[in-house]
């Protein structure tokens, strides 16, 4: 997964870097952000990364095996 931002411009998305030519067609989520300042910053300084956001918003549940049984969880179906 990689992230770029980018701005809306007349109802399509534009990157304000240059993305790879092999990554025509790519399916993307774009995602709205209402204050760039809610954001964490890096622990790097670079931009925001999926592991940045993980490290501030993360939970601990207590439930050892959430990952593997979270159907069990969600749905009550029984464990696998």
């Amino acid at each position: 997964m990689i992230s770029v931002k980018g701005t809306i411009k007349n109802g399509v998305a534009l990157p304000l870097e240059p993305v790879k030519e092999t990554d025509e067609g790519r399916n993307v989520i774009i995602t709205f952000i209402e204050d760039e300042s809610a954001l964490p910053e890096s622990s790097n300084g670079n931009d925001v990364s999926l592991w940045d956001l993980i490290d501030k918003f993360q939970v601990d549940t207590g439930i050892e095996d959430l990952a593997a049984q979270h159907d069990h969880y969600l749905y009550g179906t029984p464990k696998k």
